[in-house]
C-alpha cells in the first residue's frame, strides 16, 4: 500500500495542472506555441555555440570528433527549424495532442544527448583550460536549455538531465569525482526544480486565462441574451473613438454593416446621422463635451436619423482606464427612448399650447410677455399686447352647437396666423379670447396697419354648416411701457380696452387710456358685492353626477359653486373666483362651500362620494386640514375628494404638496383638475401621488373629430394607468364621446350626457330615478 502512495506523491510533484482532456489539449497547444515562439533563436544559439566550440577546441581535440559532433548539432537544429516552419504554415492550433508533446520532448532529448557527448568525450582529452571551457559551456547549456524549455517541463527536464549526465560522465572519466561532480549534481537539481516551478506558474496563467475565457463566454452569452430581449444596445469605443464592440443590434440600429462599423469613429458616425435642427445639434454638442470631459454620463440624449424619421437614444456610460490610469475608451448602453421623448414632447406641447387651435395658451403667452419685458435690463421693451374675442360667439356656440363653435375658433386662429408678423406671438387665452404680442411697437400709429389687416382678414365670411358666417372681433390694445411695465397690468389694461371696443359695437379695436374705467368699475363692484355674500345667502351649490364608464353606476357628485347677485344676476365662477381670490374672500367662501357640500353629502347613500374644489388661496391656508375635518364631521374621509387645479399649485408648490400629503394621510382623496390646460403638471405628478386626474372638457369635446385631441387623451390615460390613478373625463355630451373614452380605459365620466348640474333639492329624486333604472336592468 505504501508504494502506490509514494508513486502518487511523486506523480503529483511532476504534474503542473489538473484539467479535463479538452482543456488539457488547449493548454498543450499554448505550451507548444510558447516553445515554437523561441525555436529559431534556440536553434541559432545551438549552431553558434557548436561553431565557437569547434573553433576554440580545434587544436586540442580530434578534428573528426568535432566535425561529426558539429554536423549532428546542425542536423538537429535544422530538424527543429523545419518543425517551426511547418507550424507557421499550418497556423496557430487551438489544441495539441499528447503525441505532439512527446515529439517535442524527443527533439529536446536528442539535442540534450548531442550536447551530452561534448563533456563525456572531451573532458579526458583536453587540458585544464579546455576542461574549464567545456564545463562552462555544459553548465550554460543546462541552465539556458532548462529555462528555454520550461513551457514543456518534461522536455526541459530531459534536456537538462541528459546534458548533466554527459557532464558527470566526463568528470568521472577525468577522475574529478570530488567537488565539481557534487556541484554539478546540485546545480542540475536546482535547474530541474526551477523548470518545474516556472512551468507551474505558466500553467497557473493558462488556467486563469481559461477561466477568464469561460467567464467572457458566459458574459458574452448574457449580453447577447440581454440584447435579444431588450431594446437597449451595448456599445464600447476605444481611446481613438472607434467601436470595439459592434453587436448585430447596434449595426442594425445605425444602418451600418458590422465589419465596416468596427473601422469607424463613433462620434463621426453620429454626426453624420444627426438630423437637421437646432435641438439635434445642441444634443450632439453636449455629447461631444461630455466625452471630452471624461466623466461618467447618464441618459445623455442624442437624436439620430432613421430613414425619414428621427429617433432618440439615451446614452449611459462610464470611461475606461488602462493599468496606468490613462483613458482607454468608453463602455455603456444606448436605450431607445423615442416613445418617451415623443410622449414628453406631447405633454410639453399640451402644457404650452391650446389643443383646439394649436396656438400657445395663456401660460406660454404670459411667459413670452414676461421674457420680452425683461429683455433689456433696467428698461421696459417697447411692445403691444392685443387681447381679442369673437363677437357673437356665445350665440353661435349655443345655437349651432359646440362643434360649430370650435370650427369658428379654429378659423379665427388661422386668420390670426395669416396676418401676424413672424416676430409676433399668438395665443388662445381660453374660451373665445385670443391674444397677440407685437414687438417693437412704441405708438398707436405703429400698430394700426396690423389692426387694419386683421379686421380685413376677418371680413371674409366663414362657411359653417353650409352657410356663410361673418367673423367679428373686438380688440383691445395696451402699449408698454406707456400703459404698464408688468404682465398683469398690460393684460388687464388690454382686456379693459377690449370691453371698450365691444361696448362701442364690436368688430373694432380700442386702445387703453386712463379714462377707460368700466372694467375696473365692475371689478370693484364685484369685490364689494362678494363681501357678505355668504351671510346674505347669495351662494348655492349645484351637484353634477359622476358615473362609472363601464357599468353606468353612479359613483358620486362634484359640487359646483353658483352666485346670483340681485343686481349683477348670475355671475360665472370664472369671473368672480379670481376677484374673490385677490380680495382675500376665498377663505370664507371656501369654508362655506366645504361645509355645505359635506352637509348635503351626509344624507346620501354611503357609497357615494363628493368632489369639492379647493382654490389656490384655500390651499395656502395653514389651518386648511382642521377646517376640512371640522366640515366633514362624521363623513368618512374616503367619501370626500378634494380637487385642485394646476394653477393652484404654482405659487407655492412645496407648501401645497405638504398640505395635500397631510390630507391624504387622513384618508381624503386628492384629484388634479383640468389636467394639461394651463401649466406643466408633470412635475406635480412626480412630487405628489394624486388619486384622480380630470381630463379637461376641451379635450373631450375634440375627441371624436381631432387627431391631436385623441393623442392627448390617449397620453393622459396611459399615464394614469402607469401611475395607478383614476381618470375622470368631464364635459361628456355625446354617446360617441362616452364610447371612445370607455374604449380607451377612462374610468369615470361626467357631463350633460348623464345629467346637468342638479340643485341640492333634486338629488333625492335623481337617486330614486337611478335606483329605478338599475332595478329595471335586472333580469
Amino acid at each position: 500500500m505504501r508504494l502506490p502512495r509514494v508513486l502518487g506523491r511523486l506523480a503529483a510533484l511532476f504534474r503542473v495542472y489538473d484539467a479535463t482532456e479538452a482543456d488539457a489539449a488547449r493548454f498543450r497547444a499554448r505550451q507548444l506555441q510558447g516553445l515554437l515562439a523561441i525555436t529559431p533563436a534556440l536553434m541559432a544559439v545551438n549552431v553558434l555555440n557548436a561553431i565557437v566550440i569547434a573553433i576554440v577546441l580545434w587544436s586540442h581535440a580530434p578534428h573528426a570528433l568535432l566535425l561529426g559532433w558539429g554536423v549532428v548539432i546542425v542536423l538537429l537544429a535544422s530538424r527543429g527549424l523545419h518543425g517551426w516552419l511547418r507550424s507557421r504554415r499550418a497556423g496557430p492550433r487551438a489544441t495539441a495532442s499528447r503525441r505532439a508533446v512527446w515529439r517535442a520532448t524527443l527533439q529536446a532529448g536528442l539535442m540534450g544527448l548531442a550536447w551530452a557527448v561534448l563533456p563525456a568525450t572531451l573532458f579526458p582529452l583536453v587540458e585544464e583550460n579546455g576542461r574549464f571551457f567545456v564545463g562552462t559551456i555544459t553548465v550554460g547549456m543546462i541552465c539556458g536549455g532548462g529555462f528555454a524549455l520550461f513551457t514543456l517541463p518534461g522536455a526541459g527536464t530531459t534536456f537538462v538531465l541528459l546534458v548533466a549526465a554527459g557532464g558527470l560522465l566526463g568528470l568521472a572519466r577525468a577522475d574529478q569525482w570530488t567537488g565539481s561532480l557534487l556541484m554539478l549534481a546540485l546545480f542540475t537539481t536546482a535547474v530541474v526544480y526551477a523548470v518545474w516551478a516556472f512551468a507551474r506558474t505558466f500553467a497557473a496563467r493558462l488556467l486563469a486565462e481559461a477561466r477568464a475565457d469561460q467567464q467572457a463566454e458566459v458574459i458574452g452569452l448574457l449580453l447577447r441574451d440581454f440584447e435579444d430581449h431588450t431594446s437597449d444596445v451595448l456599445w464600447e469605443i476605444d481611446a481613438g473613438g472607434r467601436f470595439v464592440r459592434a453587436s448585430r443590434r447596434l449595426a442594425e440600429r445605425l444602418g451600418v454593416p458590422r465589419e465596416r462599423l468596427r473601422r469607424l469613429r463613433a462620434l463621426a458616425l453620429l454626426r453624420r446621422l444627426c438630423p437637421p435642427g437646432e435641438e439635434a445639434r445642441r444634443l450632439m454638442a453636449a455629447l461631444r463635451r461630455r466625452l471630452r470631459e471624461g466623466g461618467a454620463m447618464r441618459e445623455q440624449m442624442v437624436a439620430l436619423r432613421a430613414g425619414d424619421d428621427t429617433v432618440w437614444w439615451a446614452l449611459t456610460a462610464r470611461p475606461l482606464l488602462d493599468a496606468a490610469g490613462v483613458p482607454a475608451g468608453w463602455r455603456g448602453v444606448a436605450a431607445d427612448v423615442t416613445e418617451r421623448q415623443l410622449a414628453h414632447r406631447r405633454l410639453s406641447w399640451m402644457a404650452h399650447n391650446d389643443a383646439l387651435t394649436g396656438l400657445g395658451n395663456r401660460a406660454s403667452f404670459r411667459e413670452a410677455l414676461q421674457a420680452q419685458l425683461q429683455a433689456d435690463a433696467g428698461r421696459t421693451a417697447p411692445l403691444a399686447v392685443l387681447v381679442m374675442d369673437l363677437d357673437g360667439f356665445k350665440q353661435v356656440n349655443d345655437g349651432m352647437g359646440h362643434a360649430a363653435g370650435d370650427a369658428l375658433l379654429q378659423a379665427f386662429a388661422r386668420r390670426l396666423q395669416t396676418v401676424a408678423r413672424r416676430s409676433d406671438g399668438i395665443a388662445r387665452l381660453g374660451g373665445d379670447e385670443f391674444a397677440l404680442l407685437a414687438l417693437g411697437t412704441r405708438r398707436e400709429a405703429d400698430l394700426e396697419p396690423l389692426l387694419q389687416r386683421l379686421l380685413a382678414a376677418l371680413a371674409e365670411p366663414v362657411q359653417l354648416q353650409g352657410r356663410p358666417l361673418q367673423l367679428r372681433s373686438s380688440i383691445g390694445v395696451a402699449l408698454a411701457p406707456a400703459d404698464g411695465d408688468d404682465v398683469d397690468a398690460l393684460m388687464n389694461h388690454a382686456d379693459a380696452a377690449m370691453y371698450e371696443a365691444k361696448r362701442q359695437g364690436g368688430n373694432r379695436w380700442a386702445f387703453y387710456h386712463a379714462g377707460l374705467a368700466e372694467t375696473t368699475r365692475r371689478r370693484v363692484l364685484m369685490q364689494q358685492a362678494l363681501r357678505g355674500a355668504v351671510e346674505r345667502g347669495e351662494f348655492r351649490l349645484a351637484f353634477q353626477p359622476q358615473v362609472c364608464a363601464s357599468s353606468g353606476r353612479l359613483r358620486g357628485f362634484e359640487a359646483l359653486l353658483r352666485w346670483c347677485h340681485p343686481e349683477l344676476g348670475e355671475v360665472e365662477p370664472a369671473e368672480f373666483i379670481g376677484i374673490a381670490e385677490s380680495a382675500g374672500l376665498m377663505h370664507d367662501i371656501g369654508r362655506w362651500v366645504m361645509a355645505e357640500a359635506c352637509r348635503h353629502a351626509a344624507g346620501w347613500p354611503p357609497e357615494l362620494s363628493v368632489a369639492i374644489n379647493l382654490s389656490a388661496t384655500q390651499l395656502g391656508a395653514s389651518d386648511l386640514v382642521e377646517r376640512i375635518e371640522a366640515a366633514a364631521g362624521a363623513i368618512a374621509p374616503q367619501r370626500i375628494e378634494l380637487e385642485v387645479t394646476e394653477s393652484a399649485l404654482v405659487d407655492d408648490i412645496d407648501n401645497a404638496v405638504t398640505t395635500l400629503q397631510a390630507l391624504r394621510r387622513r384618508g381624503y382623496r386628492i384629484g388634479l383638475d383640468d389636467f394639461g390646460t394651463g401649466y406643466s403638471a408633470l412635475g406635480y405628478l412626480r412630487r405628489f401621488q394624486f388619486d384622480t386626474l380630470k381630463i379637461d372638457r376641451s379635450f373631450v369635446q375634440d375627441l371624436s373629430r381631432n387627431d391631436g385631441a385623441r393623442v392627448i387623451v390617449d397620453t393622459i390615460l396611459a399615464m394614469a394607468r402607469a401611475l395607478q390613478v383614476i381618470a375622470v373625463a368631464e364635459g361628456v355630451e355625446t354617446e360617441r364621446q362616452a364610447d371612445m373614452l370607455r374604449e380607451r380605459g377612462c374610468e369615470l365620466l361626467q357631463g350633460f350626457l348623464f345629467s346637468r348640474p342638479l340643485a341640492a333639492a333634486e338629488i333625492q329624486g335623481f337617486l330614486a330615478q337611478q335606483d329605478a333604472l338599475a332595478a329595471a336592468a335586472l333580469p
